[in-house]
């Protein structure tokens, strides 16, 4: 495996940075700048939760409208702007402070609401939005509702290497004077009761104005007006609250101005308490500026907060932090805030799809993922507390134990709640390359550890009332807040049980990330073996079959729920058992052989006749899966199973259009690793951000669909940081085929055809850093110096010894050291035909310029795998889909097969031409086209039964398979057109489905003819 340095060298030869440009992304006015990390907009949407941007450094977050830093409430779609489950409010910005919970009797949505007798929810408080420096002049204000009319030239940026939010437009006052605008925004990284925002004016003519600097309390949900006050010694308002029924903690927000020597201070004045808000927590204060043509005023607002959760003193810290900041400065608060941002997201700790010369491929869709790459860590990051902001505050440890919500620091999304979302989903991503950063996940835990004790007294509560509950379990609820107690929302017994094991994985992958032992065996190996006790004691013995079972549980698909045998859970169970006995030894602790035993006698449910796993012992045909569930078994327990390419061919056809979307991360991850052939890795790897992704800042949303009577009737979540953790994770446990295990370094690459080039993220094994970088047919490991990249705690036996390197299922063990690099032979699963001699499977020139679904793109159609789908809009027109082959190479072409999938059309077509493509129109030559083959009516070959509607069975498309009476020759372009949908007749049905179209050359020893263009 081993190879000679020369290779290596040519293998990375010319890795020479150039400057990039900024690419069109495919959002309408919205750029992507490469060497800078800037997101540039130039469109305007005010009103609507997708244009706004959340800032956070993972203790203050806050929402901001689209037009500025503004406090906006959401215009009505259709007439809904409410916010999902469990709290079902207005959609509007929002504020607040890590770990600010309330405690509530309930709330609006609920799983259980008859566990509120036990017990009330606890979900995150507002505080009065704080970023506000809103405008007057000629009697009209610049707030988020300003007239769109009066604004020319908008622009705003996001900076994602600095963290800083800026805005630049021209506004005519009043429909009146022109006015220069530019704000800068951001909540400091470092210093973490910090913010600032700067407003600067420039009018073309002398006029007097307004500026207001406000505290608006509308942003205070679920919390309690404590106090206020407008401060006559210094330009500082302030304003605090309380979280609901949460007398003992209080949150502070102070603001101080200042400016340049346009602000006159004497003109300082407090504000009408109702001009803003009626909210009794809104506080304002004004000052005037006499604007001089062509000379730029100069406004800043520092903005200080804290809360007793993490202050003892929260005032005092609050009032020192802004008034500190405005003695800084801007500037110089600035840079402390990039420096930090830098040592936090250096270019090194993201995956870099850069050609050798520093530029993107042309390929709109690597640079879009080149863009991911970026935003999706930093939206994640920027809702954590790191090493050095926790020492900047004194080692304030209780900064770092507040975990991620759903939707981070600047949305009160599923009531700002700890779900599984953080362990599964956010933290794989983070944790192999910010693991300090990552680690308040695993923190939040050990802090609701003796909560977690407690809660298994409360087994009386549920179906498990009769089971004796020993001394040494915990168990997790489902959602947790400031207590982590089991309540409506999240119950402990009778639901997501794998909840328990999913935090065990994350305390697993953190030890094998950092090499922590003593952190390990101190603080996180007791919760293995509590979960491991309740694990043991909460299956049932059945006496028929002679196997233990998880009775009345829930798995990942809560369309399924309360079911016996749960097949992700049950696996989950078997291999935390195992693994707790294995650390156990490691660790020189105890063993328990009834944890041995009880693991050898459980069973996932099967289906042999099909070949899959089942969800749950009783489980039908009919089911429609919410979200990864089955599939997550290949992907995150290392599950060794002969059914997995099976179960994720039969469960992606069973996906449901309105599940959350992260599950088609899992999918790109498990193709890559099991699939035989083909490139639908990559096409998963699209569907799990493309359509989630939202203009202008690729903040994911929920839904593929954000319109409540679109998508199942689900009010999306936003910013949904867990479909941005699941895309996160593809890159480097998708591509490059990483695995975490504890006594070695596993990876297994295969990068797919239509990516040239991946130079990984930096991540770490045993805190040890580790490059890696793929080509198409080579990957090359190497380890990073290790004065610069070796974690606090690492593993001191890595440092001078090898790391032991295992490539997947291929046989041996290598040795990574100091010195070496270890080049290894991609799997190339991408060039493996599916179909043998198919011309066209996973070619990257595949086009469709009529509307498809979201995520049935074009080439799915092409990619080798029947599971995955291109779908047109609309079944009224006919829809055209062509290869462009190039202008080199013809090909005989014998066979042509069509796998319709569910959907097939009423008419098809396939063209062979070398001048023209798609759309046809009345001008094409038609001499140029050859008509190869085409039906009026398709024949259904796989027609719905509803006799075997319940029946589980392999996945089987509908196939049309035409053998030439004589081989065709391809031209430059292939073409196939389908009209209709014979699974809808509906006026306004959607189009037909084409899961693979294959075009069969004839015997392969018959050599292709080339063709070169004469000049």
């Amino acid at each position: 495996m081993q190879l000679p340095s020369w290779l290596v060298l040519a293998f990375l030869e010319g890795i020479t940075l150039v400057s990039a440009v900024q690419y069109q992304t495919r959002f309408r006015q919205v750029w992507w700048d490469d060497d800078n990390w800037h997101i540039i907009n130039r469109r305007l949407h005010q009103g609507q939760y997708q244009s706004r941007m959340s800032l956070a450094n993972g203790y203050l977050g806050i929402n901001v409208a689209s037009i500025g830093p503004f406090f906006e409430v959401d215009t009505p779609i259709n007439g809904d702007n409410i916010n999902g489950w469990p709290l079902f409010n207005t959609r509007q910005t929002f504020a607040t402070i890590a770990g600010f919970f309330n405690h509530q009797e309930r709330t609006s949505g609920s799983n259980y609401p008859w566990l509120y007798q036990y017990g009330g929810e606890s979900v995150i408080s507002g505080i009065p939005h704080w970023s506000g420096l809103v405008v007057e002049a000629n009697g009209a204000l610049l707030d988020a509702s300003v007239d769109p009319d009066h604004i020319l030239d908008f622009s705003s940026t996001f900076d994602f290497a600095a963290g800083v939010h800026s805005w630049g437009y021209s506004w005519k006052a009043g429909g009146e004077d022109l006015i220069k605008v530019e704000y800068n925004m951001f909540v400091h990284k470092l210093y973490v009761n910090r913010a600032a925002v700067q407003l600067k004016l420039t009018a073309t003519r002398d006029i007097n104005v307004t500026v207001y600097d406000v505290l608006i309390g509308d942003a205070a949900v679920r919390a309690d007006f404590v106090d206020k006050k407008y401060e006559v010694d210094s330009a500082t308002i302030w304003t605090a609250v309380s979280p609901n029924n949460i007398g003992n903690v209080t949150a502070y927000v102070y603001s101080t101005l200042k400016g340049n020597e346009c602000l006159d201070m004497r003109t300082r004045a407090p504000v009408p308490e109702d001009m803003f808000s009626n909210n009794q927590s809104t506080i304002a204060q004004s000052v005037k500026l006499d604007l001089v043509a062509g000379k730029t005023a100069e406004v800043e607002k520092y903005v200080g907060a804290a809360s007793t959760d993490a202050f003892p003193n929260p005032q005092a810290v609050a009032s020192f932090a802004s008034i500190a900041g405005a003695s800084e400065g801007y500037t110089k608060l600035l840079h402390s805030h990039i420096l930090e941002w830098e040592e936090i997201l250096p270019k090194h700790s993201v995956d870099q799809f850069n050609l050798p010369n520093g530029t993107l491929p042309i390929d709109r869709n690597v640079q879009e993922m080149q863009t991911l790459a970026v935003t999706n860590p930093f939206h994640m990051l920027q809702n954590t507390v790191g090493s050095n902001a926790i020492a900047a505050a004194q080692h304030n440890t209780k900064l770092g134990v507040n975990s991620i919500p759903v939707c981070g620091l600047g949305s009160d999304c599923y009531g700002g709640l700890i779900f599984w979302d953080a362990e599964v989903w956010m933290a794989p991503g983070l944790q192999v390359s910010h693991p300090y950063s990552a680690q308040q996940i695993v923190h939040y835990r050990v802090e609701k550890f003796p909560q977690a004790k407690a809660n298994i007294k409360t087994a009386h509560t549920s179906s498990a009332n009769k089971t004796s509950f020993g001394d040494g379990g915990a168990i997790y609820p489902w959602t947790s807040g400031r207590h982590g107690n089991c309540t409506g929302t999240g119950p402990c017994f009778d639901y997501e049980y794998h909840i328990n094991g999913d935090i065990g994985l994350s305390m697993y992958n953190h030890f094998a990330v950092t090499g922590d032992s003593e952190y390990f065996k101190k603080d996180l190996l007791p919760i293995y073996n509590a979960i491991a006790h309740m694990y043991s004691e909460v299956l049932t013995f059945n006496e028929s079959s002679g196997f233990y079972v998880l009775l009345n549980a829930t798995d990942p698909d809560e369309y399924a729920n309360n079911v016996d045998n749960a097949g992700f859970t049950t696996a989950l169970i078997q291999r935390h058992l195992n693994d707790t006995n294995l650390l156990n030894s490691w660790f020189g602790l105890p063993e328990h052989d009834i944890w041995y035993d009880k693991s050898s006698l459980m069973r996932i449910p099967v289906n042999e006749d099909a070949g899959i796993i089942l969800e749950y012992r009783a489980m039908n045909g009919s089911i429609s899966v919410k979200q990864a569930d089955i599939v997550l078994i290949d992907d995150i327990l290392h599950y060794e199973t002969p059914y997995s390419l099976a179960n994720l061919d039969y469960y992606a056809a069973k996906q449901s259009l309105n599940g959350p979307g992260m599950t088609y991360g899992v999918f790109s991850i498990v193709a890559n690793e099991i699939s035989p052939s083909g490139c639908s890795s990559y096409t998963y790897d699209l569907y799990g951000s493309q359509p989630y992704a939202r203009a202008p800042w690729f903040q994911f949303s929920e839904q593929l669909f954000d319109e409540y009577d679109s998508n199942g009737g689900t009010h999306p979540a936003f910013p949904f940081l867990t479909g941005m953790g699941a895309a996160n994770r593809v890159s480097i446990f998708g591509y490059l085929g990483l695995r975490l295990f504890i006594d070695r370094l596993d990876i297994d690459p295969s990068l797919p055809p239509q990516i040239p080039y991946l130079n990984y993220r930096t991540f770490y094994w045993q805190g040890h850093g580790i490059n890696a970088i793929s080509n198409a047919t080579h990957t090359i490991i190497s380890r990073m110096d290790p004065e610069k990249f070796t974690l606090p705690n690492a593993n001191s036996t890595y440092t001078t010894s090898p790391i032991p390197v295992t490539l997947g299922n291929r046989p041996g063990t290598f040795e990574l050291t100091h010195n070496t690099s270890l080049t290894i032979t991609n799997r190339n699963i991408g060039a493996i035909k599916t179909v043998s001699e198919n011309i066209l499977q996973c070619e990257a020139n595949v086009q469709s310029f009529i509307e498809y679904l979201p995520g049935q793109f074009p080439l799915a159609a092409i990619d080798g795998a029947a599971s995955t789908k291109w779908q047109p809009a609309f079944a009224n027109q006919t829809a055209w889909l062509f290869v462009d082959l190039g202008s080199k190479t013809f090909y005989p072409i014998r066979e042509i097969l069509l796998d319709w999938g569910t959907s097939p059309p009423l008419s098809y077509q396939v063209v062979f031409s070398n001048k023209s493509f798609p759309p046809f129109s009345w001008n094409t030559d038609w001499s140029e086209l050859r008509n190869v083959t085409s039906s009026t009516d398709v024949e259904i070959s796989e027609p719905w039964d509803e006799n075997r509607v319940f029946v589980v069975e392999p996945y089987v498309g509908n196939q049309t398979n035409i053998t030439l009476s004589e081989a065709v020759w391809t031209g430059r372009y292939v073409s196939l057109g389908i009209e209709g949908n014979k699974g809808s007749f509906r006026p306004n049905a959607t189009g037909a489905t084409v899961a693979e179209w294959s075009l069969v050359k004839e015997d392969p020893h018959v050599p292709s003819q080339s063709y070169i263009k004469q000049s």
